[in-house]
């Protein structure tokens, strides 16, 4: 069984090469996402408790609530390289 690759600051799946973030050297990145990390650099600064409310928009479904988005947020972001401090 494969693992699915999700980025590890914002949970993205990492399925296509295009998905990955850049390191230094212009190499694929396996841990973030291209809108998380690029030439080896987080793209945006920013505190956990931002980093959920900007993600929200992102992991609602159809029919979800904000504070149900939320929720979904802070019970995975804290298992996540970028947000382990939190967990």
């Amino acid at each position: 069984m494969t693992t699915e690759l999700r980025c590890q600051s914002c949970y993205m799946p990492l399925k296509e090469a295009k998905d990955h973030g850049t390191n230094t050297d212009g190499g694929q990145n396996d841990d973030y996402c291209c809108h998380c990390y690029a030439s080896g650099a987080f793209t945006y600064e920013s505190t956990y408790e931002q980093a959920v409310e900007d993600n929200i928009p992102w992991w609602k479904s159809e029919g979800m609530s904000d504070d149900d988005a939320r929720n979904a947020i802070r019970a995975v972001f804290p298992k996540l390289k970028r947000w382990a401090y939190v967990g």
